[in-house]
């Protein structure tokens, strides 16, 4: 019998919420906050981005040996070990994974990209090896800006006919300040967590691939951490 769905969402033209729906949080919590692709889960496919809902596993890590510093192709942990072992150890710890998604537009909300993450993530959050912690793991997800919700602007060389005057209007606000703020390394995402978790937190560390190491895409995730005043950690510090 698959389970039914522990988190309520809330799903925003800027932002991607999954919430517990029924948050405790003792004194002082501590919380641990993760990057998702190429951190907590990988495409099954072997492609950087995932094809379908189901095109997801979670990464796996291979532990050094016990009698060196080389890796043991033998022992490898999965990324949902770890959370589960952070959760478990702390019954007053809570995971909070903050993520761009810049494949996934929310408006309308039955897009084709929007109803493929969803899917995604309550896959994930159903998953057997999470059953006992779910409930204090949160998500937060930064889609792209629509097209719809984007500034027209005047084709460069096209001319326009005179308008008469008309009453001066108040200005419109930007629609990118939203999108731009919830997207790491800025901290919207942070700061929507911190007006829905339910009292004051300690914040542990965050821990994400882009650390703008030679072979990473970017530095968002470690700037991110710094942003928040976080100690930051990369995968391998955390997984291995």
């Amino acid at each position: 019998m698959t389970p039914r769905l522990s988190h309520r969402t809330v799903v925003l033209p800027h932002m991607i919420k999954f919430l517990p729906k029924l948050p405790v949080a003792g004194e002082l919590p501590r919380v641990y906050g993760f990057d998702l692709d190429h951190t907590l889960i990988k495409p099954k496919s072997g492609g950087r981005f995932g094809r379908s809902a189901d095109d997801w596993m979670f990464m796996s890590y291979a532990l050094k040996s016990d009698r060196s510093s080389e890796k043991d192709a033998s022992k490898v942990r999965r990324s949902a070990d770890t959370l589960v072992d952070i959760l478990s150890v702390d019954a007053n710890a809570h995971v909070v994974v903050f993520s761009n998604q810049g494949g996934v537009i929310t408006v309308p909300r039955d897009s084709k990209s929007c109803v493929k993450y969803m899917n995604k993530i309550e896959t994930i959050l159903k998953d057997p090896s999470l059953e006992k912690v779910r409930d204090r793991i949160w998500l937060y997800a930064s889609p792209k800006r629509p097209a719809s919700l984007s500034n027209k602007k005047t084709k460069p060389g096209k001319i326009t006919k005179a308008a008469r005057t008309l009453p001066e209007k108040k200005p419109v606000a930007d629609t990118t300040y939203p999108f731009e703020t919830m997207r790491k390394p800025n901290i919207g995402m942070y700061e929507e967590f911190k007006k829905d978790f339910p009292g004051e937190f300690e914040f542990v560390y965050y821990c994400g691939d882009a650390a703008g190491r030679a072979s990473d895409f970017s530095d968002s995730d470690k700037m991110f951490a710094q942003n928040v005043g976080s100690e930051f950690r990369t995968p391998e510090e955390v997984f291995i």
